[in-house]
């Protein structure tokens, strides 16, 4: 418990010293105060409920999690105050939605017996934002209702993950060994190989079709490194490069605004307009220097387009600095790390291949989106895990994280059963 507290105590002074600093430049507002101090009651909350009720899981995982959330909201107030105050209330929704699941789903084992409907989900809500979505920034990524904005996406990536971890715990043998000789290859039959296939290839050509070409390319490498995690057969990292230098030709020659982020990545000095997001990126992560220029001192967070989903660890690198870039970095490291943790202590397949995909995406997805702020990538549009706006990212990886503890959970249980059960003589 002591433990728990102590990480929680050491969020809560990071989110609290940023404030405190921001109050002396006066960049906060008191309402702020308020919302921290019950999101901080929720944290200490959510401890406290750990405790009573015998968690058993990774102790570190949530509040490393908490830590990226306190900064991202700190620095939300810095780049846009009205988005701030939104932020909070989901960051809330998530921590409910994370203890929910922990908690309230009693056997994530039964997930498995829905592998067809959540391929079909994942098809299904694609299909809807396709036809009834509304298109921002060149993707047609996103459903309104009224004031209020969701993106299927999200969910999406629950139904495709939910999907590959039963689809490839059922198959792993067959696509391990294969059935059928193809030359010096032996590769799965298409009866074994088909579902897979067409989930896949489906659900990446209605991301095509909405011109939501980074979902599509983090959906893509998840569903390459989940299957050669599973079968450990380099055969499938070898046909993926042809694959994704195939697909990423066409979205180049078939959309436009594909072409012009291309361009701006290969040369964003020479439009003024296309390349000025990324151009003002890179002027603040190399004026944040070793230190940085200090916490609301920064200029990218008001010359940054988009600083508040896209480019929000640009201005988190100009005003802390390398030192404090590199402690956000290392914080996603040791999610996905703990992720992986996890998936080795798992008891069963099921949840080893579901814990390891969901460490996949998220590492998947925070390379991706800080390749993309530093000109390693194209940029691509996502959302930073937890630490950009954006209600509908916000909910769906606090479910994921509560499927993750979930399963740490779980698994010590079975664990502690087992060995109890050895020293007592009556192991069934």
């Amino acid at each position: 418990m002591l433990y728990s507290f102590t990480l929680r105590f050491l969020t809560l002074a990071i989110m609290w010293i940023g404030l405190g600093v921001l109050r002396t430049e006066n960049m906060v507002d008191s309402q702020f105060f308020w919302q921290a101090a019950v999101f901080s009651l929720l944290v200490l909350a959510g401890a406290l409920i750990e405790f009573f009720l015998g968690y058993d899981g990774d102790k570190s995982l949530l509040p490393v999690v908490q830590t990226i959330l306190a900064i991202g909201l700190v620095f939300l107030i810095r780049i846009k105050p009205s988005l701030a105050e939104d932020q909070f209330v989901w960051a809330n929704i998530g921590l409910m939605i994370y203890y929910f699941i922990l908690y309230g789903l009693k056997d994530y084992r039964k997930l498995e017996e829905y592998q067809y409907l959540w391929g079909l989900g994942a098809l299904i809500l694609l299909l809807v934002t396709l036809f009834f979505g509304v298109t921002i920034r060149g993707a047609t990524s996103s459903l309104k209702f009224g004031q209020f904005g969701f993106q299927p996406e999200e969910l999406v990536k629950v139904a495709l993950l939910l999907f590959m971890a039963s689809y490839l715990d059922n198959n792993r043998e067959l696509l391990r060994t294969g059935t059928i000789q193809v030359g010096r290859f032996s590769l799965p039959d298409k009866r074994t190989l088909g579902p897979f296939l067409f989930i896949g290839v489906f659900v990446l050509g209605l991301l095509a079709a909405q011109k939501s070409l980074g979902t599509a390319l983090v959906f893509f490498l998840l569903m390459v490194f989940i299957i050669y995690m599973v079968t450990e057969r380099l055969l499938y990292l070898f046909i993926s490069i042809p694959v994704i230098t195939l697909t990423g030709a066409l979205g180049y020659f078939l959309f436009g605004h594909v072409r012009v982020r291309v361009a701006t990545w290969l040369n964003p000095w020479a439009d003024s307009v296309g390349g000025f997001q990324i151009a003002q990126s890179i002027f603040a992560i190399s004026g944040g220097r070793l230190l940085g220029t200090g916490l609301g001192n920064g200029i990218g967070a008001y010359q940054i387009p988009h600083a508040d989903t896209d480019f929000i660890f640009s201005v988190i690198a100009e005003e802390i600095g390398f030192g404090g870039a590199m402690a956000v970095i290392s914080l996603f490291i040791i999610v996905v790390m703990r992720a992986f943790a996890i998936s080795v202590r798992a008891v069963d397949r099921f949840g080893q291949i579901l814990a390891a995909g969901i460490g996949i995406l998220i590492g998947v997805e925070t390379l991706i989106i800080l390749a993309g702020v530093t000109k390693m990538l194209p940029l691509t549009g996502l959302p930073l895990p937890w630490m950009s706006y954006g209600g509908s990212s916000m909910v769906v990886h606090f479910f994921l994280l509560g499927v993750l503890a979930n399963i740490s959970h779980s698994s010590s249980f079975s664990i502690s059963r087992i060995s109890i059960g050895k020293r007592a003589g009556v192991l069934e």
